[in-house]
């Protein structure tokens, strides 16, 4: 059969067939010189392949492969259960079992910023992370210093724990640029002791077999990270993504075995690794992705290459420090899930005049003044025919009445590279409290629809102290749900009152092409028993009360008449 059959039996667009060739080293040989394939091999290769959540049909349950679509609308007969899919979900069960059975405890960073003392706070952070990748990495140098720091009458300690690091960054120079900011000189002997019983005493009884997103070591290391989002530690104006809103917007987009991610403004890299730890929570390998991201200043870059170290992602990714909007690596568009949490509102961002760029060209070139429009069209300008995208943008973007904005916002729209709009709480950011919508992005809509699903999930989430909020899982699934069922009944989809809608393009473009979810959400139907009898009886005041107004007008006219005889 050709690519064109496959992709109908498959239920995707041809690119896709293609995409799938280019990108995976196992897939099916053409049996000709027409570019045939075979069809029982290319439904074994397609088995393997689940498919996302944001493009299952209706009756097609979580966890569908496209070989069972394939093979169904080829007539072939299935089998009951597919082996492979079997051993896939199970082990997707066992390893989703282990990751929430264990979370670590919420005094972790407080306990550990005991031992920091007066120490730059900075070169802490990069301390503790580089005794993660240690301990996750090199055990034969982790266990005797474990042991030494358990010494009633500690070794002196500074000097075991520079040799072992020094040691450390021979094998893995990806710790290198780190351990020569970590200034081991400005704590004592007992600190050090003390930070690494801790880590350890943390980390004490993980499973070996889980996979490297899993371990106790990189769940320590997002927790850890979450921690150190506070008003101070925003590097080169990038700021950390908090953990509950990589989890949405993985799950949203829902990156697969095979997928080419980029996160164009990665930061620490927490959706790089919050897509990883996604794949493998559902029985993928993270080895099977490729990840590209670019970050601002010297220390995220650091920072970044530490987290996905932790992970075991080294080998599949390729970092490097720039802005993505200055200096464009790739001219190309050909990933499949982009990422990202862009500076916001970022000034003097372009390189020469914007209107050059290629990247502009589409939608219309983005205000000197203000970079939000230009990481919406760059996230859309790297994707490949059938990629998404999430990126988060402050709450005025939706609305923007700069001319430019305006006029991009309108072409965007029109042209259905905009799928979903989801207004988010206040509050989820440790470091600023400027509340935000996250924008679901494709290169090209699935079909002649230009609708826009909004959803207004600012009264989610719960607070965790006075200044936080987190998204929880039960949110995550409300939000994701909403997402998905408008996927699988398309045009059927009638919303949720109070919290989700659509809207046609047309519809958007008559409202001044707003994108804030607030405009097009409708009011949730009050849950107050009275509620009813609460308003006949104020509407029953409100009519005495204006006979009473028509009433005392009357005796001001006839009193005036009296006068003016």
């Amino acid at each position: 059969m050709s690519k064109a059959e496959i992709a109908k039996a498959a239920g995707v667009r041809p690119p896709a067939v293609n995409n799938w060739e280019t990108r995976h080293a196992d897939f099916p040989r053409p049996v000709d010189e027409g570019d045939r394939y075979e069809i029982e091999s290319m439904a074994r290769w397609l088995m393997r392949r689940p498919i996302p959540a944001h493009v299952l049909r209706p009756g097609e349950p979580a966890g569908t492969t496209y070989g069972e679509r394939f093979a169904k609308a080829l007539g072939l007969i299935p089998q009951t259960e597919n082996p492979e899919r079997a051993q896939t979900s199970a082990q997707s069960a066992v390893r989703s079992a282990a990751d929430t059975a264990w979370k670590p405890p919420r005094d972790l960073l407080p306990d550990l910023e005991k031992w920091r003392g007066e120490g730059d706070p900075e070169s802490y952070e990069e301390l503790l992370l580089v005794l993660l990748h240690l301990r996750r990495h090199n055990p034969r140098l982790w266990v005797p210093l474990t042991r030494a720091a358990r010494q009633a009458a500690p070794l002196p300690f500074g000097t075991v724990l520079r040799a072992a690091l020094a040691e450390h960054q021979q094998r893995y120079p990806v710790v290198r640029d780190a351990v020569r900011h970590v200034r081991l000189n400005i704590w004592t002997d007992r600190q050090l002791a003390e930070v690494v019983r801790k880590l350890e005493d943390v980390c004490a009884g993980e499973r070996r077999d889980l996979p490297s997103t899993m371990t106790r070591a990189a769940v320590v290391c997002r927790a850890l990270l979450d921690g150190f989002a506070t008003d101070d530690r925003v590097r080169g104006g990038e700021f950390h993504t908090p953990d509950s809103i990589v989890r949405l917007a993985v799950r949203l987009l829902a990156p697969e075995t095979g997928d080419h991610v980029y996160d164009p403004a990665c930061g620490d890299g927490a959706f790089l690794a919050g897509a990883a730890a996604h794949v493998e929570e559902r029985g993928g390998t993270s080895p099977s992705l490729s990840f590209g991201g670019q970050t601002m200043s010297v220390r995220s870059l650091r920072m970044a290459a530490l987290n996905l170290a932790i992970h075991d992602l080294t080998t599949v990714t390729e970092l490097r420090r720039g802005s993505a909007l200055r200096d464009d690596p790739s001219r190309t568009g050909d990933f499949d899930v982009i990422f990202a949490n862009p500076p916001f509102n970022m000034r003097d961002w372009s390189r020469g005049d914007p209107a050059d760029d290629p990247r502009w060209r589409r939608f219309g070139s983005p205000p000197r003044h203000n970079a939000n429009y230009g990481w919406l069209q760059h996230a859309v300008a790297k994707l490949s025919p059938t990629g998404r995208a999430a990126v988060l943008m402050p709450n005025t973007a939706a609305v923007s009445a700069n001319t430019h904005e305006h006029g991009i916002r309108r072409k965007m729209i029109e042209e259905g590279v905009v799928d979903c709009l989801i207004m988010l709480p206040e509050q989820l950011f440790r470091s600023t409290p400027v509340p935000v919508t996250l924008w679901l992005l494709r290169s090209d809509p699935s079909d002649d629809s230009r609708s826009v699903l909004f959803i207004d999930a600012r009264k989610l989430g719960v607070k965790v102290d006075r200044k936080h909020r987190v998204l929880r899982p039960e949110d995550i699934d409300e939000i994701a749900g909403a997402y998905e069922e408008w996927r699988r009944l398309g045009p059927a989809y009638t919303g949720s009152a109070g919290f989700a809608a659509v809207a046609s393009a047309a519809t958007i473009v008559d409202l001044a092409c707003s994108l804030a979810a607030s405009r097009y959400v409708t009011a949730e139907p009050s849950s107050d028993p009275y509620a009813e009898e609460n308003v006949r009886r104020l509407h029953e005041e409100l009519k005495k009360l204006h006979r009473r107004a028509a009433e005392v007008d009357a005796l001001v006219d006839d009193r005036m008449s009296e006068v003016l005889r």
